[in-house]
């Protein structure tokens, strides 16, 4: 619950997600090969969520936003490549938005997503499914 200023209690706060798809967690390793003044940099990082348009990652030597990175993606069937651009980037964590998919990559993160999905449904199973099977009986 949200307390203004003043100590007292007021309704909660709608929370505004400027994201237009959801995130699943995802955690791998990445590879991030930057392009720097000296030429070509690789760095390693390792992926905290994914979405078919981006992902966050920490990465060792946090990137400039607004820069365009490569990002290698290990997927379970094959490893996949994809262009993106640096959204947000602090010590903690970097942000990248992906640009416009290769079929293969989309079909790939498509993929995994929905797995991610079964997942994450059988370790966080809806409160109004399992009521639904109590009051049906």
């Amino acid at each position: 619950m949200y307390v203004d200023s003043r100590g007292t209690l007021a309704g909660s706060r709608a929370y505004n997600v400027r994201r237009r798809e959801p995130r699943y967690v995802y955690s791998t390793p990445v590879t991030l090969q930057r392009f720097l003044r000296f030429g070509p940099f690789v760095t390693r990082g390792m992926c905290l969520d994914i979405s078919m348009r981006g992902m966050s990652a920490l990465v060792c030597g946090a990137p400039r936003v607004g820069e365009t990175v490569v990002i290698e993606l290990p997927l379970p069937d094959a490893p996949i490549e994809m262009l993106a651009t640096v959204r947000h980037s602090s010590d903690a964590k970097s942000g990248f938005e992906f640009y416009p998919l290769s079929p293969i990559a989309q079909r790939g993160i498509q993929d995994w997503i929905q797995e991610l999905r079964k997942h994450e449904e059988k370790l966080f199973p809806y409160p109004y499914t399992s009521a639904a099977k109590v009051g049906s009986g």
